[in-house]
């Protein structure tokens, strides 16, 4: 199966370390598709519409941008959840991902059990409609193959007609001389398409990729299927249910406790950058956070604040959620002291003891 857009999209954005600018990563698919001309709004499309269709399944979608609070102009990959590991929220979340894929398996056994004739014209209506065809018409039924439906696409001046062929099919697979017999149906029909609850074998995967001069024949298998009908709700109903209630990060944690040396945030801090040798860092400040060389890392603040790694780099573009995930740090003692340990280590400070 070739690749897709998103997924190139997806692995290049890994490549750059899970988040980066739209435009540089726009600059890496035109490179690797060899096509520089590739709009802006050709990735940005690509990528809402994978979390669209991902959302509309009722899974956790693949890609956070500005509508999910990252910074304008930027993307990130959603590693995993972005709620506290082991917290009600991040429970809750885990166990209707759990359902949703589940509900997947109760439609494939659904679409086994239903009467053939079912399939091939009440169900097979819903499935067309969904895709957007209209004028659905439902030839006789004769359990027997051919010619199932026929049916009109039209989106503003672009149309087509198409012939459909449904198998409902619970053990065997759908086998090339039906992709060749579609292709050979008379008719007016520029287009064929065949669904059916089982797969197709590798020959007719092959045989139904287009060529010319020839109907064009789309696949619809089993696992297909099952996403348009969780897509569109054919067999399926989302159930809406209560919003839950959290406390906000910067209220969850307590208030850190500081010493008497520990002057407050808005107090002036000197110029560190030339702090003699043998000078105590007493003091964990919030512009310390994300600078690898004279205070901690990203991966270092989420390891020390608790907070996911995508959700650190979110917050430290924020000067408040910045300070969110300093008070974390200061509020836990043994976080504490290792981040004034790290911190010492690269200005060449003394550690507070």
């Amino acid at each position: 199966m070739a690749e897709r857009r998103v997924d190139r999209i997806e692995r290049r954005l890994r490549a750059l370390g899970g988040r980066a600018r739209l435009q540089s990563l726009l600059e890496e698919i035109r490179r690797e598709e060899k096509y520089p001309d590739l709009p802006y709004q050709s990735l940005y499309m690509a990528i809402q519409l994978e979390n669209q269709r991902l959302e509309e399944l009722g899974e956790r979608t693949r890609f956070i941008t500005s509508r999910d609070g990252e910074e304008r102009g930027w993307v990130r990959l959603r590693e995993a959840s972005e709620f506290v590991l082991g917290s009600v929220a991040s429970k809750i979340e885990a166990r209707v991902h759990e359902q949703n894929e589940a509900v997947g398996e109760e439609i494939r056994a659904w679409l086994q059990r239903i009467d053939w004739r079912t399939f091939e014209s009440t169900f097979l209506t819903r499935v067309l409609e969904a895709l957007g065809f209209q004028d659905v018409q439902i030839t006789q039924a004769t359990r027997d193959g051919g010619t199932d439906a026929r049916v009109v696409y039209q989106r503003g001046v672009v149309g087509a007609r198409a012939i459909v062929s449904a198998k409902r099919w619970t053990t065997r697979t759908v086998p090339v001389d039906e992709v060749r017999m579609l292709r050979g149906v008379k008719g007016e029909e520029d287009t064929a398409i065949i669904v059916t609850t089982g797969r197709f074998s590798a020959d007719a995967q092959n045989e139904a990729k287009p060529g010319q001069n020839q109907r064009i024949v789309y696949l619809i298998d089993g696992d297909k299927l099952i996403e348009i009908c969780k897509r569109n709700q054919i067999g399926v109903r989302k159930v809406p249910l209560p919003e839950l209630l959290v406390l906000d990060p910067e209220v969850a944690r307590e208030a850190p406790v500081r010493d008497d040396s520990e002057t407050a945030e808005d107090e002036p801090e000197p110029d560190d950058r030339s702090e003699p040798e043998g000078l105590v860092i007493r003091r964990l400040r919030d512009k310390m956070l994300g600078d690898p060389e004279r205070g901690l890392s990203v991966e270092e603040v989420a390891e020390l604040s608790g907070y996911k790694l995508n959700t650190v780099r979110a917050y430290l573009c924020d000067d408040q959620r910045r300070k969110v995930l300093g008070d974390a740090i200061r509020g836990d003692q043994e976080a504490r002291a290792r981040a004034l340990a790290i911190v010492s280590s690269r200005r060449g400070a003394e550690p507070p003891e």
